[in-house]
């Protein structure tokens, strides 16, 4: 009777070992589970907010390049005759140099303060917006003509256009409506033949009159 409760003792031992072994190895495996998962999360969450920084980067871009439009009567908002005060961009005083002498000016700047233009002030007191001459590679007008762009592709999008020179500083235009085009070319005479332009002459500036 005394061996069987030995036996018994011994038999009860091993089971208990089992049991303790099973615990431990279903720890040891359900840890390194929970290891692996907190790996793949704190990938994630890196992931995420770097690729929605490159698609909110991409926006503001686009968005940047579309408010640069010229329109027939403005630009940024700005329009010739209107009252410089009333005006919401942002604006920095400079001195333009010309064959003609030298001019106090108001430099246009974007949401970025990057110049894309000016304008001579006029009135009895200055106080008028006068021409508004774009200057950014990064404008166009609404029909998609840019600085840049050849006095060919300014003719095929307007065939009727009208050219002119400038009898002080040669200062060559070709001229839509009230839209300026000022050529990278020099002609002395104020009446001009398109034939005298050459094709591939490129637009330096845009003005709206």
């Amino acid at each position: 009777m005394a061996v069987s409760i030995i036996q018994l003792i011994f038999m009860n031992i091993r089971k208990l070992k089992y049991c303790l072994l099973i615990f431990f190895f279903t720890n040891l495996f359900a840890c390194t589970s929970n290891q692996t998962k907190e790996v793949k999360t704190t990938q994630t969450e890196i992931t995420e907010p770097i690729t929605e920084l490159k698609e909110k980067e991409v926006v503001e871009s686009k968005i940047s390049k579309n408010e640069l439009i010229i329109y027939q009567k403005s630009f940024l908002g700005l329009t010739p005759h209107t009252n410089i005060k009333d005006y919401e961009g942002k604006l920095e005083k400079g001195l333009l140099r010309t064959g003609e002498g030298d001019f106090d000016i108001f430099n246009i700047k974007d949401e970025n303060e990057n110049t894309v233009g000016y304008f001579v002030p006029f009135g009895e007191n200055e106080d008028k917006v006068g021409s508004v001459t774009v200057t950014s590679e990064l404008a166009q007008t609404e029909d998609g003509i840019k600085i840049g762009d050849t006095f060919e592709t300014l003719l095929k999008k307007y065939p009727n256009l009208k050219v002119f020179g400038s009898e002080i500083e040669g200062y060559t235009q070709a001229i839509v409506e009230n839209i300026s085009f000022r050529l990278d070319e020099n002609h002395y005479n104020h009446q001009l033949k398109i034939s005298e332009i050459k094709k591939e002459t490129k637009i330096i500036e845009i003005t709206i009159q």
